[in-house]
């Protein structure tokens, strides 16, 4: 039940007609949707304002196009950051537009928005239960990967419940949003420990990965870190899980370079630690199999225009293109690259395109890209149970599974098994654990160390290669 309103207003001299078909093109308000029907994913850039001053910047929505009345109105029904409902009102104002913009906060979205104020405390810890935290991008460019993230979470919890829960007491979540943000990573890490948690599971990018781990690591809580990443020195109680970069490039970089006979390449990513140390392993495995590298590009993330990169491209001669951008960028990115027409020219290598990044830049836009994971939605017989449940717990418009999110679960379900073979849940009995859980080949019913499997997108979905 909706508790309070967030609204906005947009003013436009056109006529109430052009005025909607400029909205529907993306011209009045920022968003990523590759056809503006019902039921295509979007995500919505909302700039908040109003009497209440909660949120100054805007906040991107992720969801689903729910209705369109034409000249009217639009609904979109989002799940991230909070789950509610954004409707687009279209007003007469004299010859001109009104457009007004509301959406609807229930008590998660109030809470949300005072924790990214610095207003929330973490609800009291109940007696005889275990907490564990949940780290993860409910809003800004690494959003993309976040609904399906916390509801795998939810379900590795039932599980551990229904199983007679952690050293016989209760598993419990506690969820924190990164902003994809270090800084604001770091507050809601700090937030989690102060809420009990004993473990924080990090599905955030590496930059917020290591914030945290240098701002928790005198506490008695252990951090893991669920997603792919760039590994890192050994620390007591940091445990890096996740495909590494080096493993994905030496599975993609030699296959995609023998289909194409092509050998130039074109390296862009992020300015943070993932994308140096993946173009660093990318450098090594190119050359390994008799290529070489024409040019390199990063950008700060939450870059939306990738134009200069785009021109620096196509003037470096460069057949074959690896990016390592996340979320958000990675859409942008990729609908300019078709839209500039290098499909035709160059062949992508993406080690970041999961089925929900795919979702969200859309049908065509990404086909030919290629991406390298350890778990594609649909593709293993070992999964098909967990991806039934998953989709019995979620709406019909709900993210697709991947890699970034499935991972979670492995992970959660690790933790509990490493604390009752330790028969203790204190920090240095669970990392050893835990570093023994990372060498092995199956944790229960899912195997651990698999097989990256390469997929080529096609009609907005992962293919086999």
């Amino acid at each position: 039940m909706a508790i309070l309103s967030v609204t906005a207003q947009i003013v436009t001299p056109e006529p109430v007609p052009v005025a909607f078909a400029r909205f529907i093109a993306g011209e009045l308000l920022e968003f990523q949707c590759d056809r503006f029907i019902p039921g295509s994913a979007i995500a919505v850039s909302l700039p908040m304002q109003g009497g209440s001053g909660l949120v100054t910047a805007p906040v991107a929505l992720l969801g689903h196009i729910a209705a369109i009345k034409p000249g009217r109105s639009v609904l979109i029904v989002h799940h991230q950051p909070w789950r509610g409902r954004l409707v687009a009102r279209f007003f007469a104002d004299g010859s001109g537009t009104r457009v007004t913009l509301e959406s609807s906060l229930d008590q998660e979205g109030v809470s949300w928005l005072a924790n990214v104020r610095g207003y929330g405390s973490p609800p009291s810890l109940r007696p005889g239960s275990h907490r564990i935290g949940l780290l993860v991008s409910k809003s800004g460019p690494a959003a993309v990967f976040a609904q399906a993230t916390e509801t795998m979470a939810t379900l590795a919890i039932e599980e551990i419940n229904s199983d007679g829960g952690i050293l016989g007491t209760t598993a419990e979540l506690l969820v924190g949003d990164d902003a994809s943000d270090s800084m604001a990573g770091t507050t809601a890490a700090l937030r989690l420990i102060r809420g009990g948690c004993r473990a924080i599971f990090a599905c955030v990018t590496s930059a917020t990965f290591n914030a945290v781990a240098a701002a928790i690591r005198r506490t008695d809580t252990i951090l893991i870190h669920t997603v792919l990443n760039e590994g890192g020195l050994s620390s007591p109680g940091v445990v890096r899980l996740g495909e590494r970069p080096a493993e994905q490039l030496r599975a993609a970089v030699p296959a995609l370079m023998k289909e194409t006979s092509a050998q130039r390449w074109f390296l862009v990513g992020h300015q943070y630690c993932w994308s140096y140390g993946a173009h660093w392993s990318a450098r090594r495995v190119i050359a390994e199999n008799g290529g070489s590298v024409a040019g390199e590009n990063y950008h700060p993330m939450g870059t939306t225009d990738f134009s200069a990169t785009l021109e620096a491209i196509e003037h470096s001669g460069a057949e074959l293109i690896l990016s390592s951008l996340v979320g958000s960028d990675e859409v942008a990115f990729e609908r300019q690259c078709a839209l500039n027409g290098l499909r035709s020219s160059t062949r992508t290598l993406a080690l970041v395109l999961d089925e929900a990044t795919q979702q969200l830049i859309g049908a065509t836009d990404a086909d030919g890209v290629w991406s390298a994971f350890g778990y594609f939605e649909g593709l293993l017989d070992t999964h098909r149970e967990l991806e039934s449940r998953y989709r019995a717990a979620v709406t019909r418009h709900a993210p697709p599974l991947s890699s970034l999110t499935e991972t979670t679960y492995e992970a959660i379900i690790a933790y509990t098994r490493a604390v009752a073979a330790a028969a203790d849940d204190g920090k240095k009995a669970v990392h050893l654990k835990l570093l023994e859980h990372a060498e092995s080949q199956r944790c229960g019913r899912v195997p651990v160390r698999r097989p990256i499997l390469l997929t080529e997108s096609r009609g907005g979905r992962p293919h086999p290669r």
